[in-house]
């Protein structure tokens, strides 16, 4: 066995700690999530308004409007959540729905990272501004790296900054942010170490597997 590899056991729990984040939001957000599935709105058309929150608060926060912009993150994060939990319950999951849930999760990262970088290049903040950069390259090879698994037929889910914890992460350092500089400063770089161990976590589980 490789040093350093993840066991089984600890994939599992991984797996495992990221369905029971996203049943919570299930859960938590019911109300909204019903109200959606009754309205008859499509779920493709959710993630798209998803999208669209994203953006307005990547564009929120780089003008310095933090809290303005944590509300719009958090109704994205609950958009993106409803859009799944809609296609389930009308039974309209589809393969381009998946692909297009997948591509403006990215867009909506980026719109986001991109606005936190603008935020801190603002504020001549140049290590917060790499760091950002940082988050949003790892952010993107995390997915990378599941969804190339994924076309190989192999399960790639362990790490400890999957989606959802990153989610709340975020949104605490971007609500609390207006009590000290320092608390969204100690989220990003307890975020970026987690998300570089995810990836790291994620290529491993994806080795082990494919040299069985």
């Amino acid at each position: 066995m490789l040093v350093g590899c993840p066991s089984s056991e600890e994939l599992t729990r991984g797996q495992e700690r990221e369905k029971g984040l996203r049943r919570f939001g299930e859960w938590f957000f019911h109300p909204v999530l019903w109200a959606f599935s009754s309205s008859g709105i499509s779920p493709n058309m959710i993630t798209v308004l998803s999208m669209c929150f994203a953006m307005a608060c990547g564009y929120f926060i780089a003008t310095g409007h933090v809290l303005l912009g944590a509300a719009l993150f958090v109704i994205s994060g609950v958009l993106d959540i409803a859009d799944g939990y809609v296609a389930k319950k009308l039974d309209r999951v589809s393969v381009f729905g998946s692909f297009l849930d997948s591509l403006l999760d990215r867009i909506s990262d980026s719109a986001v990272y991109l606005g936190v970088a603008a935020f801190y290049l603002r504020c001549d903040e140049g290590v917060y501004v790499g760091l950002v950069l940082v988050m949003l390259v790892v952010s993107f090879l995390i997915s990378y790296t599941r969804s190339r698994a994924e076309t190989l037929g192999v399960t790639c889910r362990a790490g400890l900054m999957a989606r959802a914890p990153r989610f709340i992460a975020l949104s605490v350092g971007f609500f609390f942010n207006g009590l000290s500089p320092w608390v969204l400063r100690s989220v990003l770089w307890i975020v970026v170490a987690l998300m570089v161990e995810t990836f790291i976590a994620r290529f491993v589980e994806v080795w082990k597997k494919i040299d069985k």
